[in-house]
């Protein structure tokens, strides 16, 4: 019934452990697709012991090169009804594919099932990714994601089910862009998918080093603010004035960008906030994130003037 797939590389440290993890479910209906990415250590080696004891596993060898292709091989090979995306260096709860399975049955058409994420690491987890992981529970919880949708990637991508029919509906991974996960999540959002949310850990992501998101350039800032800026011109540009909050590195990038793609931003510090009125139906991308405090004041404020978040404004 569910098919999970993992892209792998030179993974041969960590995916003993989440292959137990999987190995370890409650719901044993499912086939693990690992697709070997041209990996020079004992990666495959490793992943055809696990699948000549265990008939669920199926390696696969990647004809291209990179995560895309292969999570592309990865879905036209899988059998499973229903579609879950796994990294070989993290870990499930041993509930995961039970509770996923069990919201879908009764969840409507076009619904991805996520829930939430804890970082561990042999050390200390980084400042960073602590922030990054409070605010990806907090907006789940919320159920919010879209709104905040060009912030941060909302969805983690080692951490969601939906049916296999419905992702080849919009395309499965074809056509994606890097930093992937972060387009797969702007084509459920341009297709008005729904999220549902577990509102428990799903997700035990290992932080270290070697993590392909810190050493890949496709997964570096201005990758994200590319794709970011790309999309919403795509999306949600409506074509009329489109204002930046904020005057820091965030703010001068995404206007750099929006120029390169031919629009022609105006640039607003938060201290003349209120400029904004004197525009006729602006939107607005605020690059900056403040206190908690201050973000409820801006929102009142956008509010009071007529602006809706997630139609006329977003956190950038």
């Amino acid at each position: 019934m569910i098919s999970i797939i993992t892209p792998v590389k030179n993974v041969d440290r960590w995916i003993d452990d989440c292959y137990r993890s999987i190995q370890q479910q409650s719901y044993s209906n499912w086939e693990w697709i690992v697709v070997n990415d041209h990996s020079s250590d004992n990666t495959a080696t490793i992943i055809n012991q696990f699948a000549s004891s265990d008939h669920r596993v199926r390696p696969i060898e990647n004809d291209d090169k990179g995560i895309i292709s292969a999570l592309q091989k990865a879905l036209v090979n899988a059998k499973g009804e229903y579609i879950t995306r796994m990294d070989a260096d993290d870990l499930m709860p041993p509930k995961r594919l039970e509770q996923m399975f069990g919201a879908i049955q009764d969840a409507p058409a076009n619904t991805l099932i996520t829930g939430l994420v804890k970082y561990f690491d042999q050390e200390i987890v980084s400042e960073g990714y602590q922030v990054y992981e409070e605010w990806l529970n907090e907006i789940n919880l919320r159920g919010n994601q879209w709104s905040q949708v060009y912030r941060e990637c909302v969805i983690a991508s080692p951490n969601w089910l939906m049916r296999k029919m419905e992702l080849d509906s919009i395309g499965g991974f074809s056509g994606l862009s890097y930093p992937e996960d972060y387009d797969l999540v702007f084509q459920l959002y341009k297709h008005n998918f729904q999220i549902e949310v577990i509102p428990e850990i799903t997700l035990y992501w290992r932080e270290h080093p070697d993590r392909t998101s810190r050493n890949s350039p496709n997964y570096q800032q201005e990758a994200f603010f590319e794709l970011k800026v790309r999309r919403f011109i795509a999306i949600d540009y409506h074509g009329g004035p489109l204002i930046v909050w904020g005057n820091n590195v965030k703010s001068r990038l995404s206007m750099d960008l929006l120029k390169q793609h031919g629009l022609v931003p105006i640039q607003q510090d938060l201290q003349n906030y209120r400029l904004i009125e004197k525009i006729d139906s602006p939107q607005l991308l605020i690059a900056v994130y403040p206190e908690s405090t201050e973000r409820d004041m801006i929102t009142s404020y956008l509010k009071s003037i007529g602006m809706i978040e997630g139609i006329d404004w977003w956190w950038l």
